[in-house]
């Protein structure tokens, strides 16, 4: 473990364009400037989500779906047409 208080932050973010399927994806990395330990995503599932979120193996780079504005629904247009869900804290429902 290192005693740095991780104060400042470099974030390094790529674009990738998914030949066979059309979409794209940033890829971000995030690490601390003082020390240069790298930080891991938490929550992400591991893999590669077209539509979504997900992590490298090691969890140090974020695989996120993007897409041009006006290629796709807008957030709260597809929200609306699908539904939506809210996660209260601590709650189990």
């Amino acid at each position: 473990m290192t005693d740095c208080p991780h104060m400042a932050f470099t974030a390094s973010v790529g674009v990738a364009r998914l030949e066979d399927t059309g979409q794209f994806q940033a890829h971000v990395k995030i690490e601390c400037a003082q020390c240069h330990r790298p930080f891991q995503f938490l929550g992400l599932p591991l893999g590669l989500d077209l539509r979504g979120a997900a992590m490298s193996a090691d969890g140090q780079e974020a695989h996120l779906a993007i897409a041009p504005v006006g290629s796709v629904f807008q957030p709260l247009d597809e929200a609306l047409l699908r539904g939506f869900r809210l996660k209260m804290p601590g709650a189990d429902h």
